[in-house]
């Protein structure tokens, strides 16, 4: 996960440093040529000496995060030069995502700063912040995937050791004098049993895949909706006018997004809006108090998929490396060893 979070960290970086330049007076067209031409030094000050030159894959994830920013910012700067639509450069600009969920989420990442952007810009908010809001919640996911980055590794490195002892149990026969490479490729035991101990292997490891990518997190940005819609009210835009934004903005701009979790913002949100409503009470606090409990909702579900997913690895490799062990290391033992004694087997 720490792909995600040097993503997540990149875009924040962004969205801080414009939130700065536009709340010090610097026209957005200015401010992105500013970062546009400082991209490169920012990010080579900002490398810690001792992963300069690291071939370790923290450093690739990070270098990759960093040029997709050289890219998005280049992009943004001709445009805002050119008094063009920002958000829909950026957008065009990461439209070629990876199909892979873990692989496309800068693309994803760099979708919600455009969604933000387009609202402020849409709504008459200040931009600024708008941006800075977005980069405190961004770096706050930042820190959970890497926090669950940490959690998971162990379940990882679990699944891929006993993933091997199949593998370790058929090379500790040869070591102890059976002729197990024999057995298993001139008999027909052997053949039923090299093809279900692969089959079982192959089965362990894509099951074991299964259940840490379903512990991920599904939402980068939990509540961004809510949030968004907070920002478009603030400029004085109607609750209607500032709902349509936003779900407008994340539509066009974020198409990656998990849509069950889109669904479940609009949801909320429509709850707080009548709320408010009802009870007469100011909307944007609520719209950011309901933000806020669907980050930490987030939050505390992502930690306990990760202590759980420990607990549920057990379940594949029981049901398909212990098999596969006895397939693999047990059986040509044990078939060589009767073999050797006279007996034959049909």
């Amino acid at each position: 996960m720490n792909g995600v979070a040097d993503a997540l960290d990149e875009v924040a970086a962004v969205a801080q440093r414009l939130a700065v330049l536009l709340a010090a007076g610097v026209t957005p067209e200015r401010a992105w040529g500013f970062l546009s031409e400082a991209s490169p030094t920012l990010a080579e000050s900002a490398e810690p000496a001792s992963r300069k030159g690291r071939s370790g894959g923290s450093f690739r994830d990070a270098r990759a995060a960093r040029s997709s920013t050289f890219g998005v910012l280049a992009v943004a700067a001709a445009v805002a030069a050119r008094a063009r639509d920002v958000a829909a450069a950026i957008t065009a600009e990461c439209a070629n995502a990876p199909p892979s969920r873990a692989e496309r989420h800068p693309a994803v990442a760099w979708g919600l700063f455009a969604a933000t952007w387009s609202v402020a810009m849409r709504s008459g908010a200040p931009p600024g912040a708008a941006l800075a809001g977005f980069a405190a919640s961004i770096r706050r996911a930042a820190a959970l995937h890497r926090e669950l980055g940490v959690a998971f590794a162990g379940p990882r490195a679990t699944a891929r050791l006993v993933g091997l002892l199949p593998l370790v149990a058929l090379g500790f026969g040869a070591l102890l004098g059976f002729d197990t490479v024999h057995v298993l490729t001139a008999t027909p035991v052997g053949w039923v049993c090299v093809g279900g101990g692969v089959a079982l292997m192959v089965g362990s490891r894509r099951w074991s895949g299964r259940l840490l990518a379903a512990a991920e997190p599904r939402e980068l940005v939990p509540g961004l909706l809510p949030e968004l819609v907070a920002v478009a009210m603030q400029s004085g835009t109607s609750v209607a006018r500032a709902r349509g934004l936003a779900v407008s903005a994340l539509a066009e701009h974020a198409p990656f997004l998990n849509g069950d979790a889109l669904d479940a913002d609009e949801a909320a949100v429509d709850a707080v809006l009548d709320l408010a409503a009802r009870a007469g009470a100011p909307t944007v606090g609520l719209l950011l108090a309901e933000a806020e409990r669907r980050r930490a909702d987030a939050d505390a579900a992502g930690r306990a998929a990760a202590a759980s997913v420990a607990v549920r690895l057990v379940v594949p490799l029981s049901v398909c490396v212990l098999p596969a062990f006895m397939l693999l290391g047990v059986v040509p033992v044990l078939v060589a060893l009767l073999t050797g004694s006279g007996i034959r087997l049909a």
